[in-house]
Parts: structure tokens; sequence; C-alpha cells
């Protein structure tokens, strides 16, 4: 009895060890934040991001996706449902990843806004990427994941967990 308590004991410190916490909010508007596994560094203009000691990156970035292809917010709500921009957005992402093959747009809804998932494959680095896009009065709030090959999607999915709409 003794050994089968010693053996949950170093089975619970185990995992207690390789659980990674969610622990560094980042809000990246009055409405819409996101918990990251270790403090994430600040890149170009509203991107933020941190690689873990497994490899496991994690990002966020905010565009006003609306202005800079000139819409207003109304006509932006009208066409970023549509099949064919989530195409023209995906391809326009697709230079900044270009060893990774993509598969196509899935378009849902997250507490009533527009969202894009994206996933792609690149085979060189063995690596998959999960990119999520939700859109909120004419802004992209993009949050990707680049998972290598082996690692758990645990992770990936308590990032996208992590994300929060509203105050």
């Amino acid at each position: 009895m003794q050994k089968i308590g010693l053996l949950f004991l170093i089975l619970f410190a185990t995992l207690k060890i390789n659980a990674q916490s969610f622990n560094y909010k980042l809000r990246l508007t009055d409405n819409v934040a996101v918990s990251f596994p270790l403090r994430p560094t600040k890149g170009s203009g509203g991107s933020y991001g941190c690689k873990d000691s497994t490899g496991v990156v994690f990002a966020v970035s905010v565009s006003d996706i609306a202005k800079a292809i000139n819409f207003d917010k109304s006509t932006f709500d009208s066409v970023v449902v549509e099949k064919e921009f989530a195409n023209d957005f995906l391809d326009g992402f697709k230079p900044s990843m270009p060893s990774y093959k993509f598969k196509p747009v899935s378009i849902s809804t997250l507490t009533g806004r527009v969202t894009y998932q994206i996933e792609g494959r690149d085979e060189e680095s063995k690596s998959n990427i999960y990119y999520i896009a939700i859109f909120i009065n004419g802004k992209a709030y993009n949050f990707i994941c680049i998972l290598p090959d082996g690692k758990s999607v645990r992770d990936k999915n308590l990032f996208f967990k992590g994300i929060t709409i509203g105050k």
C-alpha cells in the first residue's frame, strides 16, 4: 500500500512540475486579453510573444484591418463573414510563413464576433501553426501558437482558452 501511495505521490509531483500555468495576463485593449505561460516580450506594433522551454511559440497581435483596407466598420462587418474575404485574409498571411502549407480557413463566431481559425504545417521544421483571428470593431486580434512535433496540444488549448473578450 505504501508503494502505491509513493507511486501516486511521484506521479502527482511529476505532473505538477510538467504542468504549465498561464499566469501572465496581457490586456490588448480594454475588452480583449489573453494569458501567456511566460511574460511575453513586445515586438513591433501591437505584437507580443514568447517561446517556452519546450519550443512552443505563443504570439498575439492587433491590427486595424478595416482602416488598412480603407473600409468603414459597416462595410468591413459585411465582408468579413464571406469566404472570399477569409481566403484573401489567408493569402495575405501566407507570405509571412512561406514554409507552411495551410488548410482552408474555417469561419465561426466567438461571443458573437466573427472568428477565423487557420491551421498549417511546416514539414521542414516539423511543426504546426494554429491561428485564431477575432474581428471586433474593424480590428483583427490575432492569436498564434506554433507547436513542434511531439509537443502536447494541451498548452495550445490553454493559450486559446485564455482569450477573454469583455470586461
